[in-house]
């Protein structure tokens, strides 16, 4: 019954959202790896913003329309066309409903709302096209430090099989990213895999929609300082000052996993790190230029982030 009843309530949401704008000026984009805390900030932003919150509407698993975007899809920024266009564009153009992209509307309800925030941690590997093709279309990128990512990935069972798709599209590695050692990375174990995923999708997101095209968030700095949101808030036409809530976890925390909502201490994750994973983590960042950005003792150094996240927009 329980469950009879969420797939009841996620339809009426889904059948009640008012999104007055079918157009892509008021879409916006929140992209992210998994686990890196777009859930959060799609809920802080939609709340602030009287925004539609969109949840990962791409889901071929979920709805067939999508079947030609296989998760881990790598599409250049200048190719003719985006698979499953016609659908990617009714989710820009806010006339996409689904029980499951809905989840969320509850946060803002009974309201007309502003535009639309869509959030998807499928975005990095294609979002450079919707950039190219849709200029006024807002990007908000959230980063998070890999060893962060690969503790809560690991904690909860995800599979590394997407990154060896992500490896097996010559477009990707040996065009986009061929000047980069990814081939050379010993793959065998999980936690290497895992966290090549991590690079090979935030480094794409850089390369296709980095530097002025879009903000960069990092998740590690906005835990500790409430002010990183604002570069955010300021892209999405949202006023910092507006940002309520941020104490409250995301309907994703989970306890036994990385989330720095989960515990008090915002690095409380770091006891959960070996020295084996700090070495494989420490080898991908080198090999894709981030090791300044991300010390293995779980810190940030936010200008080299940026730095690194400009120099890649700016070819």
């Amino acid at each position: 019954m329980p469950a009879l009843l969420t797939r009841a309530e996620r339809l009426a949401r889904s059948v009640a959202v008012w999104d007055p704008y079918h157009d892509t000026a008021h879409a916006a984009l929140l992209s992210g790896s998994g686990r890196s805390g777009t859930t959060w900030l799609l809920e802080a932003y939609s709340r602030a913003g009287e925004l539609r919150p969109v949840f990962e509407p791409f889901r071929p698993d979920l709805d067939a329309r999508f079947s030609d975007l296989r998760p881990g899809r790598y599409v250049p920024v200048d190719a003719a066309r985006l698979p499953s266009q016609e659908a990617v564009e009714d989710v820009l153009t806010g006339r996409y409903r689904h029980p499951w992209a809905d989840q969320e509307a509850s946060l803002n309800p009974l309201k007309r709302y502003r535009g639309r925030l869509i959030k998807e941690i499928r975005f990095p590997m294609w979002a450079g096209w919707v950039a190219h093709r849709h200029p006024d279309v807002r990007i908000v990128h959230v980063i998070r430090h890999p060893l962060a990512t690969l503790a809560s990935q690991s904690v909860l069972g995800w599979s590394p099989e997407r990154m060896h798709y992500m490896m097996a599209q010559p477009e990707l590695v040996d065009g986009l990213l061929g000047d980069l050692p990814l081939r050379e990375l010993a793959v065998v174990d999980d936690a290497t895999a895992l966290v090549t995923r991590w690079a090979v999708e935030n480094v794409t997101a850089a390369r296709t929609y980095g530097a002025d095209r879009s903000a960069l968030v990092s998740y590690d700095v906005a835990v500790e300082d409430r002010r990183e949101l604002g570069l955010g808030a300021e892209r999405l036409g949202i006023a910092p000052d507006r940002l309520t809530d941020l104490d409250k976890p995301s309907k994703m925390t989970h306890a036994k996993s990385s989330n720095a909502h989960a515990t008090k201490d915002p690095r409380g994750w770091m006891r959960r790190i070996d020295d084996s994973q700090k070495a494989v983590v420490a080898r991908v960042l080198d090999a894709v230029g981030l090791e300044e950005a991300f010390p293995t003792d779980g810190t940030v150094d936010r200008g080299a982030l940026q730095r690194w996240w400009d120099a890649c927009g700016r070819p």
